[in-house]
Order: structure tokens, then sequence, then C-alpha cells
């Protein structure tokens, strides 16, 4: 049987928006209108259609800003407000183990010999390590086509994050081990068309669009 959420946009574009520096002075607001899918720290900026969460203490950690929130949110176990939003759907993760802990290599190894697939509803558990990765597998799974990335960086800019600024932080490889799930994700030959809007992105498996010609255009 069908998960609720199965294809319930199907072949509407879906932006999902993560959190990289490449976001500095975007203004959020020319999405509106458009279905949208924010991941974390977003909500603290703009109220996208849909909030994603995988972090068991979100719900706390963005507790003022979701107060005013009304549109739908997924989250993995434990981190959705369950208690004040009722338009909350908890799906499991496939990989719960955070990516900064774990060897990438000894862990894509374990993924092919247990032949983990990414799964086709929600009735399976949302493929991958990471906020990104788990998002991207959800807009899929909602039928998005196409579906654009923006904020999926995988690396630092004087921060990690386009809300903050910080010289210290300039690692160019980071988050590996979501890129690499996101790359099995591309390897899949039924998933919908999938553009990256930020060029310099370390994540090269999806074709690249500029969001501003894609917005001005209308699409």
């Amino acid at each position: 049987m069908a998960h609720r959420l199965d294809n319930l946009y199907k072949d509407i574009p879906i932006y999902i928006i993560s959190t990289g520096t490449s976001l500095r002075g975007f203004d959020f607001r020319r999405l509106n209108g458009r279905i949208t899918l924010g991941i974390n720290r977003i909500i603290e900026h703009y109220h996208p259609s849909i909030m994603h969460f995988v972090d068991t203490s979100a719900h706390k950690t963005h507790e003022r800003a979701l107060l005013d929130y009304n549109g739908m949110i997924i989250s993995g176990p434990g981190a959705g407000p369950t208690d004040t939003h009722d338009n909350t759907f908890e799906i499991n993760p496939l990989l719960r183990p955070s990516p900064q802990r774990l060897d990438t290599g000894s862990v894509i190894r374990n993924l092919a010999s247990k032949k983990q697939k990414v799964g086709k509803s929600f009735n399976d558990e949302l493929f991958g390590s990471g906020a990104g990765c788990t998002a991207l597998h959800a807009a899929i799974l909602l039928g998005g086509n196409p579906i654009y990335l923006l904020g999926y960086d995988y690396y630092e800019d004087n921060g990690s994050h386009f809300d903050e600024y910080d010289e210290s932080r300039n690692d160019k490889e980071v988050y590996t081990f979501s890129l690499e799930c996101i790359e099995q994700i591309s390897r899949e030959d039924w998933i919908p068309e999938i553009y990256n809007c930020n060029p310099n992105s370390r994540l090269k498996c999806f074709p690249h669009v500029d969001i501003d010609s894609l917005l001005t255009n209308g699409s």
C-alpha cells in the first residue's frame, strides 16, 4: 500500500533549500508560490511548504521559529515537533550515525555489502545520511519533477552556513559521506530530473542551472 505522501506533488517542481554559504544574500521570498522544501535552520529565515529535520534536537533548537509555521514537516524519529504540529510525518532514516564520526569508505562498502537500495516509497526508509541527502530522497518520493537544489555546497566559505561568518572555517571537503550518498541516488535510473543551482558545488552528478534565469523565466 502506498504511503499517503507518495507522489503528493507528482510532476510539480520542488525547490530544496539547504544551508550552504552560496545562499548568502539570496532573497528566499523569490520562491514564494512554489513548492519548497527547507532544511534545518531555513525555518529561522523562511517558511517553505515543507520543513525537513533529522537531528533529534531540531524541534527544540528551532522551537520559537516553528511556533508560527503552518506547513508540512517531514522528519526523522524524534526530530519533529509532533506535540505542537499535527502535520508532521516521521520517517525512519536508513543510516543514523553522524557522518562526522564515520570513515566514508568503510560505510560505503558496508552499504554495498548489504545491497541497500534507494526506496521508492515513504514506507521504506529515507536513504542516506545527512539532511541534504534525506531531503532529496523525500522530494523524489513526493513526486517532484524537476527538483532544484539550492545551497548544496559541500564546502565551507568563511563558515558552513549562509547565516554565519567565521573566517576560521574554510574546509573545502565537508559532509563527504552525505555527498557520497547523494551520488548513489543519482545513479538510479528511475529518478526525476534534478538540477544543482550552485556552479561551485562539490556535488557534480547533476547538471547546473542558473537560479536567477530559472526564476526570471517563471519555472
